[in-house]
């Protein structure tokens, strides 16, 4: 079905090829309605609840008290995150907080189309789809996703870090500039650091060092603007895990989480949590970086995301993005092989399995079922690409390697290769 579509897609001469791909459009844009109203439409106490924290907290340091003093009204949030984004979300205290929602929501909607278009050319060569219907298809599947709904329910911040970091890790912004949307992204919310070693591994040592650099300014300008703030976040409130809420819910699908949920003793889920989260990293980090150096950033980008839910303490449904945009790699040159393993992804990402599926037989797994798919994202999916980029050919067939940087249906014979 999605070769004939691809076809048509491209076929002039069929008039659902003519309208394919504008239906395709209207089809993201009623999902994004769908799930930006089901944020605004909410309670007032619930309505784009995080976005209010952010609001409050400035709104709490404006009127002379500590951002993180702050306490939503009904559910007590706090302010979390370091002062650097309260800074950053200054402006926001001044203004109209039901033009701030609708605003925000407008942006997030655009921030998640514009994920979709840079991740589409891979997403044509895993589904089989020229690439102007993979750009809206991806989209539909991340309106339809769980992370991006959580993004738009609850007014967050985590999809346009996601954004910032593709920007770069994909080469998006030019090369001068490459490093500094990751530096940025960590000084705002500290869980896109891992992207600074992997950068560096991947041989893009400049852009690392801009990353870091831009980190490092950026924390120092909040230190030099808010410096009770900046005191107070990293000498208490950064060490008090538990501040953000229950993480022992299954909603915080980490691997600390999941240790939670398995009512471990503090010392031995600490360790744990420490020694395999942290060779789980590692492993990804070799994996990312020799995928990296075959130019299939994509898959390396994600293989790094994956591993940074993994080793989180707190991985709540809104960082998931990672796991949904892995819908859109290929694991294997066989067809069916790549649209299941999108099926699966798709499932796990959208169907409400760790909540529903906790209080079934084999819960643990189902309970935990997006930890498990990031580990086996991180470490374990043999995921492939051809050498140059992600751009996928008409009907979205390429020359993929594995891991190893061979092609499949070639054996090697010194530094050559022949074909069978």
């Amino acid at each position: 079905m999605l070769d004939r579509m691809a076809k048509l897609s491209g076929g002039p001469a069929t008039s659902f090829g003519r309208i394919l791909v504008p239906l395709m459009w209207v089809a993201v844009f009623v999902a994004a309605a769908a799930q930006a109203w089901a944020g605004l439409s909410r309670p007032w106490a619930d309505r784009l609840s995080d976005l209010q924290v952010y609001i409050g907290g400035v709104r709490t340091w404006l009127a002379g008290d500590s951002l993180y003093d702050f306490a939503a009204a009904g559910t007590g949030a706090p302010f979390t995150y370091p002062p650097l984004a309260g800074l950053l979300f200054l402006p926001l205290g001044h203004l109209n907080t039901t033009a701030v929602m609708v605003g925000w929501t407008i942006l997030t909607v655009a921030a998640v189309v514009a994920i979709a278009k840079i991740t589409a050319g891979a997403a044509a060569r895993t589904w089989g789809l020229r690439k102007n219907v993979a750009v809206p298809a991806v989209a539909l599947l991340l309106f339809l996703s769980a992370p991006v709904s959580s993004n738009l329910r609850f007014g967050q911040i985590s999809i346009f870090l996601v954004l910032f970091v593709l920007v770069d890790a994909l080469k998006v912004v030019p090369e001068r500039y490459r490093g500094v949307a990751t530096g940025l992204a960590a000084a705002l919310k500290l869980t896109p650091l891992i992207f600074i070693p992997y950068l560096w591994l991947a041989g893009q040592r400049a852009a690392a060092v801009k990353a870091l650099g831009t980190f490092v300014v950026a924390t120092l300008l909040g230190w030099l603007v808010l410096f009770d703030e900046s005191v107070r976040y990293w000498t208490k409130e950064l060490l008090d895990v538990e501040r953000v809420g229950n993480i022992a819910t299954g909603g915080n699908q980490s691997l600390n989480g999941a240790l939670l949920r398995l009512d471990l003793p503090d010392s031995i889920r600490s360790g744990t949590v420490l020694l395999l989260g942290g060779v789980i990293v590692v492993i990804a980090l070799v994996r990312a970086t020799r995928l990296s150096r075959r130019e299939n950033l994509l898959a390396a980008t994600l293989i790094v995301g994956a591993a940074g839910l993994v080793f989180s303490p707190v991985s709540w449904t809104h960082h998931q993005v990672w796991l949904v945009l892995a819908a859109v790699l290929p694991i294997s040159v066989a067809v069916w092989k790549r649209r299941a393993w999108a099926v699966l992804v798709a499932i796990v990402m959208i169907a409400p399995v760790t909540s529903i599926g906790a209080g079934l037989p084999g819960g643990v797994v189902w309970g935990n079922a997006r930890l498990v798919l990031a580990v086996a994202i991180a470490c374990l999916v043999p995921f492939i690409g051809r050498e140059r980029g992600d751009d996928a050919q008409p009907g979205g067939e390429t020359n993929p390697t594995d891991e190893s940087g061979a092609v499949p249906g070639q054996r090697p014979v010194g530094s050559q290769t022949l074909s069978r």
